[in-house]
């Protein structure tokens, strides 16, 4: 490789070495039309530039696909689902502890005294009632896309371990 990349670099500096010179005034005032090969230059390299420029012909660069995806790109989509999914269910898990802690004991609020009423109506865990609905919400929505996902690798033909 780096003896490539060196003959690449004396090719082109041969050629503005070349492109200079042909720019040269000469000695009766005008300029060299052409270029001019200097005389002292080295022997050119044993790779032509056309070469250098092209890639080998016995090597593959092709990527295994399913669904124009590769195994990195279908690792990537589930992974990141996978991700989400666990976050919501760690937040659901938080919020149900909080509720529980909020909903019970002496601050409950009950807006007529001695009247026993539904704890679920309070004012105070409301808020975490809502955050609960929404985590409940969010992951239902990620186990469908996940299924949907499922659906989509079967369909490809993606192999199971690109999956996980």
């Amino acid at each position: 490789m780096r003896t490539e990349r060196a003959a690449l670099v004396a090719a082109l500096t041969l050629g503005l070495v070349g492109a200079v010179r042909a720019e040269e005034p000469t000695a009766t005032g005008g300029s060299v039309s052409g270029p001019v090969a200097p005389s002292d230059a080295p022997a050119e390299p044993g790779v032509a530039l056309d070469q250098l420029l092209t890639l080998p012909s016995n090597r593959t660069y092709s990527v295994e696909r399913k669904g124009g995806l590769t195994r990195g790109e279908w690792r990537t989509r589930y992974g990141e689902v996978r991700s989400d999914l666990q976050k919501e269910r760690d937040g659901l898990e938080a919020t149900q502890v909080k509720l529980e802690d909020a909903g019970g004991g002496q601050w409950s609020v009950n807006p007529i005294p001695g009247v026993e009423s539904d704890t679920s109506r309070s004012p105070i865990d409301f808020q975490l009632r809502t955050e609960l609905r929404r985590h409940r919400e969010e992951i239902e929505r990620l186990e469908r896309k996940l299924r949907q996902l499922d659906i989509e690798a079967n369909l490809a033909g993606a192999p199971e371990e690109w999956r996980h």
